[in-house]
């Protein structure tokens, strides 16, 4: 395992119960001591390795051999770099994200296309043809999300199937679950999560505070914001870019933790979140696509918003104030945390019962029954690992995969333990309800769900 933070913690005391392992058997390289202690008491060694460039793959060498499996849960580590090491040893490979070295996804020097996730996975999506399906299996982007929540939008489509059609015939190939969303007429599937936990210590100016990897987000808040643009859509926004003209993706010319758009949870309601670039807004975005003649027929709009802990938002809006320069203190929620849940899931939109929320709801109470020392955030993103590392040892020779490749239903029951109560809820919310007529656009209230009325614009002056 590479990378000991929060969820490497986590992990560690999860792994024990789905794979069976030797007391030698478990090795930890991680680039700080943060978390020699948890790997120590669960049976790991532990080696300080800060993997680089220049000396990655002499390090892993020491470690990694055919037949192993390497869970890369760092940041600023190369995935693509890694990924191409462990198929060379012949050895099995797992991430919950892509990440490439430092200094792309936080430098003003590079250009925004460059910065983008688009670019990261397309660079992905190059190197599995390359490797070929047959190579040894490294599952990349499965945690919870990206990850689980591929799972969550496979199950919520075949509820609304049951619901709306009452038919029993089940999608097999790709083609079929972009059919079956089609025919639903899905025009909107959001990533919607939103955390409530909260810690006995306030923020404090200058402090930014998470419930997950603080630099992990620092790096999201700063890239652009980027999702797939359906085809309902009537344009596309003001200053926003295709990434290529056939991908039916977008980015906007603005950094993630500076662009809000509305959602919606069963426990929330209505709530306004940070418009963030994820891997899964692509991912879902073409297992649902359809084309003739080589153009887009049908494609759902796909985002995520995102509304983290109120420390984390206070520390969102402080980094904006500085001109997105990082605040110098910095600390992750863990045992401070003292009540509220992360509540994650996706909310399908534009259907004939107007949008159905399907997803996870855990509470610190509930996390903390399966690893007393971790948020719900943690335990979240652990169980979504745990599904990809059961998968790849059953499926050992399946090349590169994502989420949307993988068996959703087997992954479910993996992860299922350990989120908490898994809830599925119709809603009449829109993203109208609330909404005056002070923007500068014009809202569309015959279509709520485009894309023109979920994003937040600015007020006028």
């Amino acid at each position: 395992m590479v990378g000991c933070g929060s969820i490497g913690q986590t992990t560690l005391a999860l792994l024990r119960r789905h794979v069976a392992l030797g007391p030698d058997k478990l090795v930890v390289l991680s680039a700080d001591e943060d978390g020699r202690g948890v790997a120590q008491e669960h049976g790991a060694s532990f080696v300080h390795s800060h993997l680089k460039p220049r000396n990655y793959r002499r390090n892993l060498a020491r470690h990694v051999h055919a037949g192993d499996l390497l869970l890369n849960l760092s940041v600023d580590v190369s995935s693509l770099d890694l990924v191409r090491f462990a198929a060379s040893s012949g050895a099995l490979y797992v991430d919950t994200s892509i990440e490439p070295w430092p200094g792309v996804f936080d430098n003003p020097m590079l250009d925004l296309r460059q910065r983008t996730n688009f670019l990261i996975r397309h660079r992905a999506l190059q190197l599995a043809s390359e490797l070929g399906r047959d190579s040894p299996t490294a599952v990349v982007d499965h945690g919870a999300n990206p990850g689980l929540v591929s799972h969550f939008v496979k199950r919520a489509l075949l509820d609304l199937h049951r619901t709306l059609r009452s038919e029993s015939a089940r999608p097999v190939s790709r083609e079929d679950w972009a059919t079956l969303a089609r025919d639903l007429g899905i025009r909107l599937i959001q990533v919607s999560e939103r955390d409530t936990q909260a810690s006995d210590r306030p923020k404090r100016p200058g402090e930014f505070v998470n419930t997950w990897s603080i630099d992990g987000f620092l790096d999201e808040s700063m890239q652009p914001s980027e999702l797939s643009l359906g085809t309902a859509e009537k344009r596309k926004p003001i200053g926003a870019l295709f990434h290529r003209r056939d991908s039916g993706t977008i980015f906007l010319n603005r950094p993630g933790a500076g662009t809000y758009a509305r959602s919606w949870t069963p426990s929330a309601g209505g709530f306004q979140g940070l418009l963030m670039s994820h891997d899964e807004v692509f991912s879902i975005g073409d297992q649902l696509s359809l084309r003739s003649g080589g153009k887009l027929t049908y494609r759902p709009t796909v985002m995520y918003v995102y509304h983290p802990c109120d420390d984390a938002m206070l520390s969102v809006w402080e980094l904006e104030g500085r001109g997105w320069q990082p605040q110098p203190q910095r600390r992750r929620l863990g045992l401070d945390v003292v009540t509220g849940m992360e509540e994650l899931g996706v909310l399908i939109a534009g259907h004939a019962r107007n949008a159905y929320w399907l997803g996870s709801q855990l509470s610190i109470e509930d996390a903390r029954r399966h690893v007393p020392f971790a948020n719900a955030t943690s335990v979240q993103v652990a169980a979504g690992a745990l599904a990809a590392v059961v998968w790849a040892i059953k499926n050992p020779r399946r090349g590169i995969v994502e989420a949307d490749d993988l068996d959703f239903e087997g992954c479910l029951e993996t992860a299922a333990p350990y989120l908490g109560r898994i809830v599925g809820e119709f809603t009449d919310w829109t993203p109208l309800q609330g909404r005056g007529e002070l923007f500068e656009e014009e809202l569309d209230i015959d279509q709520p769900w485009l894309l023109q009325n979920v994003r937040s614009r600015q007020w006028r002056g």
